[in-house]
C-alpha cells in the first residue's frame, strides 16, 4: 500500500507529526494544521486518505469534507477523528462521506488499524474502478470493432451483386465512408482502372503513386496515410488514423481483408467477361453454321428437284419398261428422304447449340 497518499488534518501540529511518523515507510503522508492549508494540498496531491479531524477552528472537518467532496470526485477515503464520541456526531460524519471514524483519546494501534483498513478499502475501490473502466474501455472497442465488421460484411454482401468494376468501386466508397476513411482506388490488371471517393478520378500524382508503390508491400505506411495492395488491385487511405493505436490496428486488420475481398471480386469479374466474350464467340460461330445450313437446305432442295425432274423426263428415253420405271423412282424417293432426315438432324443440333448459349448468357446476366 506505499503508492497511497495520506493527508493529515489536525491543528494539533504536533499530533500530525507523530502520526506521520508512526506511518513512515508504509504511505506517503502530507500534514496540515488548518483547513485552508489542507484544501491547497489536497489540490495539488489528490491523496488516498483523508485523516480529519472534526474539532478545528474556522471551517470544521465535517464541512471541509463536503466541500472536497462536492469539488472533486468520491475518489478517496475520509477517517474522522473526533473527541465527541456520540452517535450525533458520528452520524454527521457519516453523513459527510466518512469511511470511518476514530474518538479521541485512542491508542496508536486502534488507530494505525483503522487506517490499514479503509486503506485496503480504498485499494479494492480502485482496483474495481480500474476494472469497470477497462471493461467499459474493452465494451466500446468491441461495439466499434463490431461496427467495423459490418460495414465490411455488408460490402462483401453487394460486391457479390456487382457487375462492373465501377459498381464495385461504389460500394468499395460507401463501406470506407462508414468507416471514416477517404480513399483513392485502382486497378491495374490488363487495363487500369482508377477510382477517388471525393473527386471521382484521381489525380495525376496519385495515379503514379499507385505505379511507384505497387511494389512496396502488401501494406505501406507514409505519414498518416496507408497503401494496401494485391496482384491487380491497390486502394489509398489518405487519413489513417495512425495516433490511435487500437483503431490503427483494427483498421489495418479490416483493410488486410477488405483487399483481398477486392482482389477475388476483381478477378470474377474478369473470368465473368472472358466467358461473355468465349460465348460471343461461339454464338457467332453457331449462327454461323446455322446460316450454313439453311443455305446448303435450300441448295440441296433445288438440285434434287432439278435431279428428279431430269430423270422423270428422261425415262422415256431410256425404253424403260413400268417396273423399271417404279423401281428408280422409289430408289430416288428413299434417297431424298434420307437426306431429309440428315438435313432435319443438322437443323436440331443447331437449335440445341443455340439453347445452350441462351442458358449460358442467362446464367451471366
Amino acid at each position: 500500500m506505499s503508492e497511497l497518499t495520506l493527508l493529515i488534518v489536525d491543528d494539533d501540529e504536533m499530533h500530525c507529526d507523530l502520526v506521520s511518523d508512526m506511518l513512515e515507510g508504509e504511505y506517503r503522508t502530507l500534514t496540515a494544521t488548518t483547513s485552508g492549508e489542507a484544501e491547497s494540498l489536497f489540490a495539488e496531491h489528490k491523496p488516498d486518505i483523508l485523516l480529519l479531524d472534526i474539532n478545528m477552528p474556522g471551517r470544521d472537518g465535517i464541512e471541509l469534507c463536503r466541500a472536497l467532496k462536492q469539488e472533486y470526485s468520491d475518489d478517496f477515503s475520509v477517517i474522522f477523528v473526533s473527541g465527541h464520541n456520540s452517535l450525533e456526531e458520528r452520524l454527521r460524519a457519516y453523513d459527510a462521506g466518512g469511511d470511518d471514524f476514530v474518538a479521541k483519546p485512542f491508542e496508536m494501534k486502534e488507530l494505525l488499524a483503522k487506517i490499514h483498513a479503509v486503506a485496503h478499502y480504498q485499494s479494492n475501490k480502485r482496483s474495481l474502478q480500474d476494472q469497470e473502466a477497462f471493461s467499459r474501455n474493452m465494451a466500446f472497442q468491441s461495439m466499434a470493432e463490431a461496427s467495423q465488421y459490418g460495414h465490411v460484411l455488408q460490402f462483401f454482401k453487394n460486391s457479390l451483386h456487382s457487375k462492373s468494376l465501377d459498381e464495385l468501386a461504389k460500394h468499395f466508397f460507401e463501406m470506407m465512408a462508414n468507416l471514416n476513411l477517404i480513399t483513392s482506388l485502382q486497378f491495374h490488371g490488363r487495363d487500369t482502372h482508377s477510382y477517388d471517393q471525393i473527386n471521382g478520378q484521381c489525380s495525376p500524382i496519385e495515379e503514379n503513386l499507385f505505379e511507384l508503390l505497387r511494389g512496396v508491400g502488401r501494406l505501406y505506411d507514409f505519414d498518416n496515410r496507408t497503401i494496401l495492395n494485391d496482384k491487380h488491385v491497390s486502394f489509398l487511405i489518405k487519413n489513417m488514423p495512425v495516433d490511435d493505436e487500437m483503431n490503427y490496428g483494427r483498421l489495418r486488420d479490416v483493410t488486410a481483408v477488405i483487399i483481398e475481398g477486392l482482389e477475388a471480386k476483381y478477378l470474377d469479374l474478369q473470368r465473368e467477361q472472358a466467358l461473355k466474350n468465349i460465348l460471343n464467340s461461339v454464338q457467332d460461330m453457331i449462327d454461323h453454321v446455322s446460316d450454313q445450313i439453311n443455305h446448303h437446305d435450300s441448295h440441296m432442295k433445288v438440285q434434287t428437284n432439278n435431279l428428279i425432274m431430269d430423270i422423270r423426263s428422261s425415262f422415256h428415253e431410256l425404253d424403260l419398261t413400268l417396273e423399271q420405271e417404279e423401281f428408280f423412282t422409289q430408289v430416288i424417293e428413299k434417297s431424298i428422304k434420307e437426306m431429309d432426315h440428315s438435313e432435319d438432324g443438322l437443323s436440331a443440333t443447331s437449335n440445341a447449340l443455340k439453347q445452350l448459349a441462351n442458358k449460358i448468357q442467362g446464367s451471366l446476366s
